[in-house]
């Protein structure tokens, strides 16, 4: 029978359409325009009714977009466009089951839509009632509504997954139409996607899967290894030449002499210089008598020069330390990788050090020489890392950062102190430039380390990596 004159709540009760999206197919010119009765009340009918089971039909078993339906209605679906429809739809979606289900109601939530266009997935001026961009605002709106940790970690998740997800769209599309077009025909191309669609989106979530397993498992096997390779990530010395000439071993003895005569403030600040320069085996040596003598901060950087020694209780004296914080963690860390199995999972023992490590802030202490000391022992200890950690950034900033304090700090660093922190860092940012794929950038880098210091260590080091890089491959 014939429906006149029904009203809008018959409508989206028979057709299943939300209001909402019912009046958004009516802007977009996806509908016909009601009769009205009198100024305030429209009146629908079977045309509208079919109308909208169609559209509904094009955008949740098709799921073409809004522009192409409305360039179909008016062509006709008789026209030759009707037929490009199943192409238009397999070609413009990765798995047909994903547009299963009735739409998602409108998300008018303005975070939500500065979310999602935040990511990317949708465009400023976009109507949330169209039902495509509503269904993408709703799985945005389900992560805004989580809190915390899972909150964060999702939305990063979403970060890096829309950008890959569209270029995947994107090659799945060109793959399809390369085919069509060597072909010159589009049959046989047509029927050959809607075969194997099914299997492609199988694929995706279950290589997805045992990608993700490979990568932890490798992660194990890599965090397992970086023992010697952490343990191993402390600065390079200073040539003997070198700290000659800058005063090191001068100074290094005038300051023994009064430390062993009993001057606190002597005492102190031979530590200091003997960390500073490179000489981590006279700290362990220093006599009792010149240990009594020390004050917190200087006492934990003797205990950190001496195997298994306890730290945390010397920097629960030592106040705010970030530089004692980073050998602690580093300590930490070490006994982690070191230990067999205990019951914990590998990854539960270490975890906790890294965090402890990578939430110290160098930034926060007003000495420039502890400043830059954390950052660049912190740098080169992330540089050890797995890759998979996702540390490389973190060490490229902590590096820079400790030449930005010693560069930045002209008279408050003993020259051999300055000249081992820039030399380290450098060299450290030009061995990852190299594995980066930047030859050219590691040059500049390594050259300038092998500058400070030709004839010690870390020259005789960039030496070799700058070999690498003239090769443009970083071995």
């Amino acid at each position: 029978m014939a429906r006149r004159g029904m009203r809008m709540a018959e409508l989206e009760r028979l057709s299943g359409v939300p209001r909402a999206t019912i009046h958004f197919y009516m802007r977009e010119g996806l509908l016909p325009a009601p009769s009205r009765q009198g100024k305030t009340q429209a009146l629908y009918d079977d045309a509208h009714l079919e109308r909208l089971r169609l559209v509904r039909q094009l955008r949740e078993e098709k799921y073409l977009p809004v522009a192409v339906i409305r360039s179909v209605l008016r062509a006709g679906l008789e026209h030759p466009a009707g037929r490009d429809l199943d192409t238009l739809a397999d070609v413009l979606r990765i798995d047909p089951h994903l547009a299963g289900g009735p739409p998602a109601a409108p998300v008018a939530d303005d975070e939500v839509r500065r979310v999602a266009q935040e990511l990317g997935v949708t465009l400023a001026g976009e109507s949330a009632e169209d039902p495509t961009v509503a269904r993408v605002l709703a799985t945005v709106a389900e992560v805004v509504a989580l809190e915390g940790p899972a909150r964060d970690l999702t939305l990063e998740d979403l970060r890096v997954s829309a950008p890959q997800v569209g270029a995947l769209v994107e090659a799945e599309a060109a793959v399809f139409f390369d085919m069509v077009i060597r072909r010159g025909e589009m049959t046989e191309p047509v029927a050959a996607l809607r075969a194997g669609r099914s299997a492609v989106a199988r694929f995706i979530a279950a290589y997805r899967d045992l990608t993700l397993r490979r990568i932890v498992e490798a992660l194990i096997t890599a965090v397992r290894d970086a023992a010697s390779r952490v343990e191993g990530a402390n600065p390079l010395p200073l040539g003997p030449e070198l700290l000659a000439r800058l005063g090191a071993d001068e100074l290094g003895a005038k300051l023994t002499a009064g430390a062993r005569q009993g001057d606190p403030a002597k005492a102190n600040d031979l530590v200091w210089h003997l960390f500073a320069v490179g000489k981590a085996r006279d700290l362990a040596r220093l006599p009792a008598a010149v240990r009594n003598l020390l004050r917190p901060r200087a006492e934990l950087i003797v205990a950190s020069s001496v195997e298994g020694a306890e730290l945390d209780a010397i920097l629960s004296r030592a106040g705010s330390f970030p530089l004692g914080e980073v050998l602690a963690a580093e300590a930490a860390l070490a006994r982690a990788l070191g230990q067999s199995a205990t019951g914990e999972g590998l990854l539960e023992r270490v975890v906790p050090a890294l965090g402890r490590l990578f939430g110290a802030d160098p930034g926060r202490d007003a000495d420039p020489l502890a400043s830059a000391l954390g950052f660049l022992r912190r740098g080169l200890v992330a540089l050890a890392l797995p890759r998979a950690l996702g540390r490389r950034p973190h060490a490229v900033r902590d590096l820079e950062a400790a030449l930005a304090v010693v560069l930045g700090s002209p008279g408050h660093l003993h020259p051999a102190a300055h000249a081992r922190i820039e030399a380290n860092a450098r060299l450290a940012l030009g061995r990852t430039l190299l594995e980066q794929g930047h030859p050219a950038e590691a040059r500049i880098q390594l050259g300038r380390a092998a500058a400070i210091d030709p004839k010690g260590p870390v020259g005789r080091t960039a030496e070799s990596f700058e070999i690498l890089a003239e090769g443009g491959h970083a071995g």
